[in-house]
């Protein structure tokens, strides 16, 4: 079963059916519902208000998975000009070529031929000989930056906020008259705006916005507009504001006391519990995790245990929808790859499995040449108070001293646009329609008067400039 925010008007005779079965225990446990699982109404809600119907995963399966083997080969050629059927079998049973079975035939993931030099150890090596380790620009980027950093804290050790960088963020979202619509009709439109009340991130501004807009600052931080299509032009919603960002770095105190979070605790608590579907304690997830920390009992050197393993186990690779799997942790440890959001899920769950708080935060990584959307997340070390992790930027392989090569261990560059501080919540305003993503929050989202927009009917884009 796939998941994703409806609106509370969707909700129709068969979901109170499902209600009362549920409540009744009339039905079997299903991935959400299992042996483990502290079952409550609150996550009753949330599994209840975010259901797929079936016609719209397989949509959508369809959009992500839309290649044949004939579409990769090219490109997998590159690199082994004589790969015959056995090895693309091998591939396959590995996971690191990732396909779907669709009415009857096999597709594969619009990234798969990329993927597998991401994924797999032998063609990740073979393609790094015969063209250099990718991102060595971004690589070089944050080592000067971290070394920027790590000297301003050597001046100041007191304090946690480090190297201000000033920008303008342009984000557009726009519909061609291609897209199908009814010319006149309304369109609600959720655009990306930067959260408030977050030390690393300050004097917040809108510059400019071409039409009406409502500023809603929760757990996803949205500017909401509206506007009509038209067929005859580009239907555009823009918005541009200015921002500061800041560093953080945290060492481990002097003579530190380990000591672990108190379970009871009302203000942590939320953050050490389950959460259907994406973070569970399933069999899988306490396994890997034991398996890390191994008798290892101090939660701040679990956690740092943790994030080492995670960049080792499971490289990053292009992930297809969120919406389109049922658990993304375990799809992670089933694939053996993730990108930024899945392994912070991953890491979220093993620590909060392990009694260690940990919380989702997502916007945009903003490094020059390499500004992307981007997802890490932030622990609770009692002693230390929150602290950030970026599982997938991991240990900097390049790092000369532990405070560099664990800098994204209780560490954050300055190169951060902050606009989710949870997955998975309520839009503001709310939206009538099921997501198009229902975890993450960056690209927008869209809904008529009639249905929900997903991705493949407008396109985004956004410009971001570094002021100092």
């Amino acid at each position: 079963m796939i998941f994703a925010p409806l609106g509370i008007t969707q909700v129709n005779l068969v979901l109170l059916s499902l209600i009362a079965k549920i409540i009744s225990f009339q039905i079997p446990h299903s991935s959400f519902l299992i042996p483990h699982l502290t079952f409550n109404m609150f996550n009753l809600l949330i599994i209840l208000f975010t259901i797929l119907t079936p016609q719209e995963v397989e949509r959508r399966t369809a959009i992500d998975f839309n290649k044949h083997l004939s579409d990769l080969m090219p490109y997998i050629q590159k690199y082994y000009p004589e790969v015959d059927s056995t090895q693309i079998a091998q591939w396959e049973e590995s996971k690191a070529l990732e396909y779907r079975i669709i009415n009857g035939e096999k597709w594969y993931f619009r990234r798969a031929a990329d993927n597998l030099f991401r994924i797999d150890p032998e063609a990740r090596a073979l393609k790094t000989r015969l063209e250099g380790k990718e991102r060595a620009g971004r690589d070089t980027v944050v080592m000067n930056h971290i070394r920027a950093v790590l000297a301003e804290h050597n001046d100041s050790p007191k304090q946690k906020l480090f190297v201000r960088q000033e920008w303008d963020f342009d984000f557009k979202l726009y519909f061609t008259p291609q897209s199908g619509l009814r010319d006149g009709e309304l369109i609600k439109v959720w655009l990306p705006l930067p959260k408030t009340e977050q030390a690393r991130q300050t004097d917040i501004s809108i510059t400019y916005h071409n039409r009406n807009v409502e500023l809603n600052t929760g757990t996803h931080s949205t500017a909401y507009m509206e506007g009509n299509y038209s067929t005859h032009n580009t239907t555009m919603f823009n918005i541009i504001y200015e921002f500061a960002t800041y560093a953080e770095y945290n060492p481990l105190p002097h003579c530190f006391k380990h000591k672990k979070t108190d379970p009871n605790n009302a203000e942590l608590k939320q953050y050490l519990v389950e959460r259907a579907p994406h973070c569970l304690f399933t069999d899988k997830i306490k396994a890997l995790a034991d398996s890390i920390v191994g008798k290892e009992n101090r939660p701040y050197y679990q956690a740092r245990k943790l994030f080492a393993a995670i960049r080792e186990l499971y490289p990053w690779a292009g992930a297809c929808e969120y919406s389109i799997i049922d658990n993304i942790p375990e799809y992670v440890i089933e694939n053996r790859h993730g990108d930024c959001g899945q392994v912070s899920l991953l890491y979220i769950a093993m620590c909060r499995y392990l009694g260690i708080p940990a919380r989702w935060q997502s916007g945009f990584m903003l490094h020059p040449g390499y500004d992307n959307l981007h997802d890490w997340c932030e622990i609770y070390i009692e002693g230390m108070g929150w602290i950030p992790v970026d599982p997938s930027f991991g240990v900097q392989s390049w790092g000369k001293t532990d405070a560099e090569r664990y800098f994204y261990f209780g560490g954050m560059d300055a190169y951060r646009l902050i606009i989710n501080t949870d997955w998975g919540a309520e839009l503001e305003p709310k939206k009538q329609f099921e997501r198009s993503e229902p975890v993450d929050f960056q690209r927008g989202e869209c809904e008529t008067e009639k249905e929900n927009l997903y991705f493949d009917k407008w396109k985004y884009k956004f410009t971001v400039n570094l002021k100092n």
